[in-house]
């Protein structure tokens, strides 16, 4: 397929290779990043608006289509799926895009990818629901409460019916509404070279709806860059980092000390890595591990870019034998930010929802146990382990929780949270000291930390 400079076509590309792969959102995405480079600024944020958007409305769109075709369209391939979708999705939500504009690239873009026959049936199909899709209507709300909120908010039947049994309709309806709503960008000020105050100041006049974030004291959101990001003066200055404010809370949590001895046990691409160094004053040592060798190379040059000196990287896997040098190290803090569901970030990866099956629930969860007992094998006495992930799912938070305490005797829960707001600490922690956020009481992401202590 032709891409070059179309952002619908690029979108397409980006669609349909997402949906042949179970890699997260933002890695195919980056796949095409050559691609997306040769479209100007504004041709970009298109792109991106339709991919985001035709995945987070994936199951309203097929409603508004399924009427208008004589076959199931679920049964089609997914690649001709996906262009429907982003054709229903430009007439639905995008103003400013002409109907005969999407259809025909919707046409297009199935001739490339089938026969002309299959072409034939999408225009034929989109040119009756793009005229008569506000004739159809949503499930009765009474009736079929799950349904309805499935298709009318767009998620799995599947979590709409857990979320009603354990949160109610109410609170389900809100927060999968929430969960649609495009989130502002949120970034932590790397306060070892810049404070916020003078951060706020430097993007005032590039960003609409810039303002501090309410719970963490380095937080700034904002809405609308004039530029992407990494191409901003202050990005290049290593003057911050983007980390949601339920991520940056995490670390505080942690609340590394300068001149200790600190493991990031799964780092990623440093975001969590870059907030310790920087709350230990760049003095002391984090070692930043994970398995992911490319990841690690990354996270150096981005130490780098913020000018912290005291993280050096690891490459290993907490599941699998240490290695001789690292074997014996005990740390005062260790962090494990484990592989999880991702269901607390649907508002940024709205590709997770359809992706994510029973298996991979209960593969995460015995992930998590498995990498919690193995970090607990690290922690000096005395010292402490953070466990952390970005879902609210019982089964990744409380249920590991329980089972780690029944496998670690010398384990207990800290409940303290000194470096929290009192406001903040009503709405997110427990009585037991369990820490959670959901996105639609405190518009962060939801997240979920304990912090426990080796009493040994």
């Amino acid at each position: 397929m032709d891409t070059s400079c179309d952002p619908r076509q690029t979108a397409i590309a980006v669609l349909i290779e997402n949906s042949r792969t179970r890699r997260p959102l933002d890695a195919v995405i980056e796949q095409f990043s050559s691609l997306m480079d040769t479209l100007s600024r504004r041709d970009r944020s298109l792109a991106n608006a339709l991919i985001y958007g035709t995945l987070r409305w994936q199951n309203y769109l097929d409603w508004l289509i399924q009427p208008f075709s004589d076959r199931d369209i679920t049964t089609l391939k997914p690649d001709i799926i996906y262009i429907m979708r982003m054709a229903m999705f430009q007439v639905v939500f995008m103003d400013r895009i002409p109907v005969s504009a999407a259809v025909n690239t919707a046409v297009d873009a199935a001739k490339r990818q089938s026969h002309k026959g299959t072409a034939g049936f999408v225009n034929a199909v989109l040119r009756k629901a793009t005229e008569q899709y506000n004739t159809v209507a949503l499930p009765d709300q009474e009736k079929k409460p799950e349904l309805y909120l499935s298709i009318s908010a767009s998620m799995p039947i599947t979590l709409v019916r857990k979320w009603i049994s354990r949160f109610g309709f109410d609170k389900t309806d809100l927060l999968c509404r929430t969960i649609n709503e495009i989130p502002p960008i949120t970034i932590r000020t790397n306060t070892l070279k810049i404070n916020r105050e003078e951060l706020i100041y430097n993007f005032s006049n590039d960003v609409e709806h810039i303002a501090p974030t309410s719970f963490s004291s380095v937080g700034i959101s904002f809405t609308r860059p004039a530029k992407a990001i990494h191409e901003t003066d202050s990005f290049k200055s290593g003057f911050f980092q983007v980390q949601d404010e339920a991520a940056q809370l995490v670390t505080e949590i942690l609340s590394p000390q300068p001149g200790e001895r600190i493991l990031d046990a799964c780092a990623g691409l440093g975001g969590k890595t870059g907030h310790t160094a920087q709350l230990m004053q760049n003095r002391g040592t984090v070692i930043a591990a994970d398995t992911d060798a490319a990841k690690l190379e990354r996270l150096a040059q981005e130490m780098d870019r913020l000018g912290i000196t005291i993280v050096k990287t690891c490459n290993i896997d907490l599941l699998k034998a240490l290695p001789a040098d690292f074997q014996g190290e005990l740390f005062d803090r260790v962090l494990v930010d484990a592989p999880c569901s991702g269901l607390g970030v649907l508002r940024k990866n709205p590709d997770s929802k359809w992706k994510l099956t029973k298996k991979d629930m209960a593969r995460l969860a015995i992930r998590q146990q498995k990498m919690l007992l193995s970090a607990a094998n690290l922690v000096k006495p005395s010292g402490l382990l953070l466990y952390a992930v970005c879902s609210c799912e019982v089964r990744e938070n409380e249920d590991v929780v329980e089972w780690f305490l029944d496998q670690r005797r010398d384990f207990r829960v800290k409940n303290h949270f000194p470096t929290l707001d009192a406001a903040l600490k009503n709405k997110s922690v427990s009585d037991r000291g369990f820490f959670r956020t959901y996105p639609d009481n405190l518009d962060m992401d939801g997240f979920f930390a304990v912090l426990f202590e080796n009493f040994s």
